[in-house]
């Protein structure tokens, strides 16, 4: 039970990361003045991703 859980989480992070990146490389795509800008808050939103993920993944292993 706890594998299948890891599984969904791991798979909801990658799911997360990969749309907060897509999503980051279009707004630089289209407006390329502002890359620095984008960059530093996908960056922040991926690591608050992650740490939601870390944080289920502690809760899978206790439960």
């Amino acid at each position: 039970m706890t594998a299948v859980g890891l599984g969904l989480i791991v798979i909801g992070i990658g799911i997360g990361i990969g749309k907060i990146g897509g999503s980051a490389v279009d707004a630089m795509a289209r407006q390329p003045e502002m890359a620095g800008k984008i960059q530093s808050a996908m960056l922040i939103a991926a690591g608050m991703v992650e740490g939601a993920g870390l944080f289920a993944i502690v809760i899978a292993f206790i439960s």
